[in-house]
């Protein structure tokens, strides 16, 4: 109906002020009277005029919306709009979207300039910081002229969109996986082996060194010369990324809680793994549950693993590392390579758990990654101005020394250990298992 789409503007509730001031002064001046009166019918001229033309038409105008097919977590996701005007007038247009619940965006407001019988794009950015399924509703356009104004239509596209925020897969673009593993196969000295896997790599010559066992007959025959098969040495390690879904990990930091965090720092981790060629396996716990997928080396592994971290659910309750530990003696029976993301609250938590972590360092390979206060280190790099900022940048000094006292704590018992910033968790990770590599620590 057009009554729900009829709306006077700013501008016309301002001309018509004017024409009260008028009037009021044309109580001394009696053609200022007159003057308010030519101006008040003109104003109303002008709104006829104007409801005219954006109403005569049931359709002036056609908004298509364009999603991408899945969002990236904690990164900025690009949405399009595509305007159609149908009319042959200039229109100057308010976007209001109802934007998803968890983006927790209460006001959304966009402005652009329809021109006459011409499409245009309206992109704008959302970065979503929670996993999950997000909804985008209704868009309501409202329409005015360009010239005077003084009315506006409101347009109500009803459509519902739903698009899957996964684990960030945008952060492969910054990270350059593929460029870090080529450059840290380049720089490995490469000691030659002789293969005993089932892995092909190619025929050559029979020398009296080679295992007459792995001779070609076919291939001999054809060259008239003994020829061998060479087999790739076994290289490929067991990796596991294991997260703490417990409470610790609810820790929000710039909308995002470093469970999330943690999340796509292993998608990332679990990309390098098989981009190097060794097997990469996940382990999500915390109280007396786990989500556990074993390791493997194709692409088909890192699906299931990005569709694993997608899935993962918790209620935040306390980790269990003594359960974790029996869980990983029972389902990992090769040394393996366990990159623990967790989180301690200080150096008494983190020696309640010490036992547990000694205890699967002397089976397998650990790297405990934990996380640096990236706020407080702000607050720490400020200038004091005042008694209440000394006291506050000592407290925070007191925290952040006692990272680092973690991390001595776990280097003393033999565990590898890297204190990362939430934000630079992903590369720091990945640094430090291309340096664990190169060093041939598995």
């Amino acid at each position: 109906m057009i009554f729900k789409s009829f709306y006077l503007t700013n501008n016309a509730f301002a001309f018509l002020a004017v024409c009260v001031a008028i009037f009021t002064f044309g109580l001394l001046e009696p053609w200022l009277y007159l003057l308010g009166k030519i101006a008040f019918f003109s104003i109303w001229g002008i709104v006829l005029f104007e409801t005219i033309i954006l109403f005569q038409k049931n359709e002036i105008l056609n908004l298509s919306r364009k999603l991408p097919e899945k969002l990236s977590n904690g990164d900025t996701n690009t949405i399009k709009l595509k305007f159609e005007n149908l009319s042959s007038s200039h229109f100057f247009a308010r976007v209001v979207e109802d934007l998803p619940e968890l983006l927790q965006v209460r006001i959304w407001e966009r402005k652009l300039d329809l021109l006459a019988k011409k499409s245009t794009i309206l992109e704008y950015k959302i970065r979503p910081t929670v996993r999950g399924e997000y909804l985008w509703k209704s868009s309501n356009v409202f329409v005015r002229l360009k010239k005077y104004s003084l009315v506006e239509r409101k347009i109500r596209f009803e459509f519902e969109d739903s698009v899957a925020c996964y684990p960030s897969f945008l952060q492969f673009n910054k990270l350059q996986i593929d460029a870090l593993t080529n450059q840290q196969s380049q720089n490995q000295k490469l000691v030659r082996k002789i293969g005993q896997s089932l892995e092909f790599e190619q025929i050559k010559d029979y020398t009296p060194e080679d295992d007459y066992r792995h001779i070609n007959w076919k291939a001999s025959a054809k060259k008239g010369q003994l020829m061998v098969n060479q087999y790739q040495d076994e290289r490929s390690q067991d990796i596991y990324s294991i997260i703490d879904l417990g409470r610790t990990m609810k820790m929000p930091f710039y909308g995002q809680t470093l469970l999330d965090y943690a999340i796509n720092g292993s998608l990332a981790l679990s990309k390098t793994i098989i981009s190097m060629s060794d097997r990469a396996g996940l382990l999500g716990f915390s109280f007396k549950k786990s989500e556990f997928l074993p390791s493997k080396k194709d692409m088909k592994q890192f699906g299931k693993i990005n569709e694993t971290l997608y899935q993962l659910e918790t209620d935040f309750s306390e980790s269990d590392f003594e359960y974790l530990y029996q869980f990983v003696r029972k389902n990992i029976k090769h040394r393996s390579l366990l990159v623990i993301f967790t989180n301690f609250d200080s150096t008494v938590a983190m020696h309640r758990q010490l036992p547990y972590l000694k205890a699967l360092s002397r089976f397998h390979l650990l790297l405990v990654v934990f996380f640096e206060n990236s706020e407080i280190s702000q607050i720490v790099d400020l200038q004091a101005t005042d008694l209440k900022d000394i006291y506050t940048k000592t407290i925070g000094k007191s925290m952040l020394l006692q990272n680092k006292m973690m991390v001595r704590e776990l280097s003393k018992h033999g565990i590898q250990s890297l204190l990362a910033q939430p934000e630079n968790l992903s590369a720091e990770v990945i640094n430090k298992y291309l340096a664990i590599k190169k060093k041939n620590m598995i």
